[in-house]
């Protein structure tokens, strides 16, 4: 498990954990309270006890900080990996894992090692660029002719290599074990890494204040990587980031999707170097604050299906130039609804109705009223391309039928960090949505998990089985990532529209119903729309008891962890596309724009 991980298991009970670390510490309000990381009676150091930034914590006479990890590690004295296995041990918690035995290697000849002479120095500090601190910090030596870039894991020496200068002829010792360079310049306490191709690559980035990793076989793929990555994988599980700066070359390209593939996604971000590699940047000019910058802006190789909403902002612009168009979980965005109905995670809900009873119009909205309360969404919808999609949930958000360009603009940019698309329309396969919302939760903490609807998720129209199975699927999804999942699905059609229906009337296999936490039903008011038609068609006056009913019905027929299965009536707002809670209501404007007067 990463380090972020074990950290968020901390949070849970922050109060418990703060108490253990900091004894003589006390609670004031949200927050636990203590003199320093030694632990004594204070107020210089607050934890969070609640909300979003429990366990978070700061000794603001230090200025150090963190998250109940980083705290750990302090107050026990020991680094981030040694941190991770106590915590481990303090939560119960056991990597499901089996260990093949491990191969024997050898340790490297130390006959004529010596420490640095002055030739090699001054050939690492002027021709390379090297400041004489980090030649120091990685602990660089010199063997004859040679000078020598040591591997030290945990203080030991367990392989080296060594480079003729000033030829670049480069050997080592055989059968010794194929760990990355520069472990010894690491600190302890470090979340996140910086891997580079070669060992002066190394040295030059801890020169630029980045203290960094070298891969010992340099790029490409295939053994190159996997020895190395198999040997390495405990000692990077805990980072939360790993950070890449490989050559620029083909076979540094190469390495870096290896790496990336065995390593995660979701925590290996690229740099995007100037040069072709770090020391060529070093020798090139390149300051300490210019490398930092690049870490900043570093990125994940996210996966081609998985786009940020943000990035549909000018699209969305000419689509509607063309015409007007206390439990934690996500409550409907219904004042009236309450605490009725909880969408929490680790469950799945299935959201039924016939065709056009606004079953996928609903569920925009219902995506709207959990973005505004801060969970972050992704919207797999099939039927449309993700800009129509998006474009009506913009008239939603806006509360507008035609909403300027500027205020579009702000709504894109609003959803930048809270809304994620699966970009596949048509007959997406079922596999291809589950690893990119594994993904999504892993990268960007990704709630709520729609999907408009089943009968896109590559099956025949009859198979049951594999309907079913994928739902099965998604419920070993919410439960393992801690997030929820909305499948919305067609009913079967009836003799009339005129009355709802409810689970059993789902089309496929009873067993999709049965493995769902919640079963919801969207039923439009077709008795209602029809006499008032033809009141209309008559000049006459409408039924006002007909008149007064709601456009639809929003109905719960099961709630596995809920206390009650509601019925809401709702009505329907042209302009807007909201569904309001009662007939003398407005619509909501769910993001709002300081500008839009003046747009």
């Amino acid at each position: 498990m990463k380090a972020a991980e074990l950290a968020a298991m901390l949070a849970r009970d922050a109060e418990g954990v703060a108490k253990i670390l900091l004894p003589n510490g006390k609670r004031e309000g949200a927050e636990w309270r203590a003199g320093s990381l030694d632990g004594e009676a204070g107020k210089s150091l607050g934890v969070h006890l609640t909300g979003q930034k429990a366990g978070v914590f700061c000794d603001f006479a230090t200025g150090e900080g963190g998250d109940l990890l980083d705290l750990w590690a302090a107050v026990r004295g020991v680094g981030i990996g040694e941190a991770c296995n106590q915590v481990r041990d303090y939560l119960g918690v056991r990597d499901a894992r089996v260990d093949n035995p491990k191969p024997s290697y050898s340790r490297p000849n130390r006959d004529g090692v010596k420490g640095l002479n002055h030739s090699h120095l001054l050939w690492l500090t002027d021709e390379r660029g090297l400041s004489a601190d980090s030649v120091r910090a990685y602990r660089l030596a010199s063997k004859g002719v040679d000078v020598v870039f040591p591997s030290l894991v945990d203080g030991e020496l367990v392989a080296a290599k060594y480079r003729r200068v000033p030829d670049k002829t480069f050997r080592v010792d055989a059968n010794c074990e194929p760990v990355l360079f520069g472990w010894q310049a690491i600190p302890a306490a470090a979340r996140s890494v910086l891997i580079v191709e070669g060992e002066l690559d190394a040295v030059a980035a801890h020169t630029l204040g980045q203290p960094a990793l070298s891969v010992p076989f340099g790029g490409g793929t295939g053994d190159k990587q996997a020895k190395w990555i198999a040997a390495e994988y405990d000692r990077l599980a805990p980072f939360d980031r790993i950070y890449l700066a490989l050559d620029t070359d083909g076979p540094g390209q190469e390495a870096t999707a290896e790496i990336v593939k065995r390593l995660g996604r979701e925590r290996c971000y690229v740099l995007e170097l100037p040069h072709k590699d770090i020391n060529a940047c070093l020798l090139a000019g390149m300051k300490t604050g210019e490398l930092a910058e690049l870490v900043r802006h570093a990125k994940t190789m996210d996966p081609e299906a998985l786009r940020q909403a943000s990035e549909f902002g000018e699209e969305l612009i000419s689509a509607f130039a063309d015409k007007p168009g206390q439990e934690r979980g996500i409550r409907l965005p219904w004042d009236k609804c309450g605490n009725d109905v909880i969408l929490r995670a680790g469950e799945v809900s299935l959201w039924l109705g016939v065709n056009g009873h606004g079953k996928s119009q609903g569920m925009g909205q219902v995506t709207l009223g959990a973005l505004v309360r801060e969970f972050n969404c992704c919207v797999a919808s099939m039927e449309f391309k993700p800009v129509n999609w998006l474009k009506r949930m913009v008239r939603q958000a806006t509360a507008t039928e035609q909403p300027a360009p500027a205020y579009i603009r702000h709504v894109a940019a609003w959803f930048h960090d809270k809304l994620w698309v699966f970009d596949a329309t048509g007959t997406a396969k079922a596999d291809q949505i589950l690893e990119v919302f594994a993904y999504a939760a892993r990268r960007y903490g990704v709630y709520f998990f729609l999907i408009d609807n089943l009968a896109k998720c590559g099956f025949a129209e009859d198979d049951y089985n594999g309907q079913k199975n994928f739902v099965d699927r998604l419920t070993d999804f919410a439960k393992a990532y801690g997030v929820h999942v909305a499948l919305v699905h067609h009913m079967r059609k009836g003799e009339s529209e005129d009355k709802p229906g409810g689970k059993l009337d789902a089309k496929g296999s009873g067993g999709i119903t049965d493995m769902v936490d919640t079963c919801a039903v969207w039923w439009r008011n077709k008795p209602k729309e029809k006499s008032l038609k033809a009141a209309r068609m008559k000049g006459l006056e409408p039924d006002q008891e007909i008149a007064a009913k709601p456009d639809a019905l929003l109905l719960f027929d099961k709630q596995r962890n809920g206390e009650c299965e509601p019925t809401y009536g709702l009505w329907f707002d042209q302009a807007s596309l909201q569904f309001l809670g009662g007939e003398d209501h407005r619509p909501y404007r769910f993001i709002a724009f300081r500008q839009l007067e003046a747009a």
